[in-house]
């Protein structure tokens, strides 16, 4: 039995009434969490650009583009809600599967189940199939190694969600659920050469990935059949294809059992996770030792060496998404500001002469100590060195946002306040989260997006 037929038989059996109570609450809080960032990013320059554009070309009524007045047809909404969704970069993390799975989600659940107008019960019911096992699939590629390749997880991995999530709301069987998995895979793709020059093509991969999941769910039903050992055929299997350190056996161990998705965390800063270690570690110094910027002679960063590879190439940022990427301007502005949220990151901020004077004293090395231990343990130490002739050591694993130091419900609300409030007034925000939290009672999500509009 290959593991997609595994994963398909497992998918067909998961119904609200048989999901753990907290896995439907996780559900719920992923839920809010992408809404928030996208919704909040409906406005950034190549999202709203995007929006015109593809309204432009298809006028459908079918579905919410969330934030805006403007309805489009199921697979482009899908792509444009992907795209804002991974917009501001305060989208939710898997640790071990090193992926944004609600950027692909919650855009392909809530846009096909808009159409089908399914019942709270259902969204919650697919986007918890939809997490368990994209999260499973990206555990079992090899974190490290598939990105090393160049593969952007997000992406490549999330379309194997997006599926499973329409498969359920479409109601396919187990064949059908096989061939949608295997039709995701050829489909699979997404690459990190947007790191080269700074393009802004990253937040396109969850949408593609989204719209992708969906279509592949269709042509599924449509007769169309996939290979069934997409992700372990000898010749073009995808984790072969994309990995050098494949483990099969994680994608199905414990299924039903234990549930990944629970591992899921939230983003309190609005940049690249890799960052987040440091810019914990120099507010806890910050607060510490009431250390002010120009104390600072140099700052020394040893992490991961992905952390390395993604956020330590860009010591001086020229652009907003060079920034995100960047832990130099992450705990320059950090230090300076006592924060790293959306402000943070925008235009006018990130082309302070003095941020970029401190960005310049940070150096970022990776060593074998993290490496050795990610992608269990996200890490990062800090030496200090101050004009006094201080040396601070500041070690952090993991970071506030992980399920060792989660986010708590109040801070989750306050989070999607901060955000969606760019489009959205208080009320209408109080009359979204009051509904998620008692998503079982709806009948029709359709009641749901009606509230995502300005």
């Amino acid at each position: 039995m290959s593991i997609t037929t595994k994963l398909a038989q497992f998918f067909a059996e998961m119904e609200y009434d048989n999901l753990p109570a907290a896995v439907i609450e996780k559900s719920k809080e992923n839920l809010i969490d992408n809404l928030g960032g996208a919704i909040g990013a409906i406005m950034v320059p190549d999202v709203k650009g995007n929006v015109d554009v593809f309204h432009r070309y298809d006028q459908s009524n079918d579905c919410t583009i969330w934030g805006t007045d403007k309805k489009t047809s199921v697979t482009n909404a899908a792509l444009l809600n992907g795209i804002a969704a991974h917009a501001l970069e305060m989208d939710d993390f898997h640790p071990l599967a090193k992926i944004h799975m609600g950027t692909v989600v919650v855009p392909a659940a809530i846009t096909l189940g808009e159409f089908h107008r399914i019942s709270g019960k259902q969204l919650l019911a697919a986007l918890a199939v939809g997490y368990e096992i994209g999260i499973r699939i990206g555990m079992g590629v090899g974190t490290s190694s598939h990105r090393m390749r160049g593969w952007h997880a997000t992406s490549t991995i999330g379309i194997f969600g997006a599926t499973l999530s329409a498969a359920k709301i479409i109601g396919m069987d187990v064949e059908q659920t096989v061939s949608a998995l295997g039709i995701a895979g050829t489909q699979s793709s997404g690459l990190w050469a947007f790191m080269e020059d700074g393009a802004s093509n990253k937040k396109l991969h969850a949408g593609h990935a989204a719209e992708c999941g969906i279509k592949s769910a269709l042509l599924a039903s449509g007769g169309m059949t996939g290979p069934r050992a997409i992700l372990e055929a000898s010749d073009g299997g995808f984790y072969r294809a994309t990995s050098d350190e494949y483990n099969f056996d994680i994608v199905t161990e414990g299924l039903g059992e234990n549930y990944e998705l629970m591992r899921v965390g939230r983003k309190p800063y609005a940049c690249c996770r890799s960052m987040h270690l440091s810019i914990d570690g120099v507010l806890e110094v910050r607060k510490e030792y009431a250390i002010q910027p120009e104390d600072i002679v140099k700052i020394d960063v040893f992490t991961y060496e992905i952390g390395v590879k993604q956020c330590g190439i860009f010591q001086i940022p020229q652009n907003v998404f060079e920034a995100k990427f960047s832990i130099p301007y992450g705990i320059a502005v950090a230090l300076y500001d006592g924060a790293a949220s959306i402000r943070q990151f925008e235009e006018e901020r990130i082309t302070d002469p003095k941020l970029l004077e401190l960005a310049g004293k940070v150096n970022v090395y990776s060593t074998e100590k993290y490496t050795k231990e990610y992608p269990r343990n996200w890490g990062c130490e800090m030496k200090i060195y101050t004009r006094d002739g201080k040396e601070i050591t500041k070690v952090v694993w993991n970071g506030k946002g992980g399920v060792d130091k989660p986010l708590t419900r109040d801070d989750l609300i306050l989070k999607f306040k901060s955000l969606a409030g760019v489009a959205l007034p208080e009320s209408r925000m109080d009359e979204i989260i009051h509904m998620i939290f008692n998503l079982e009672e709806v009948s029709d999500i359709s009641q749901l997006t009606a509230l995502l509009k300005p």
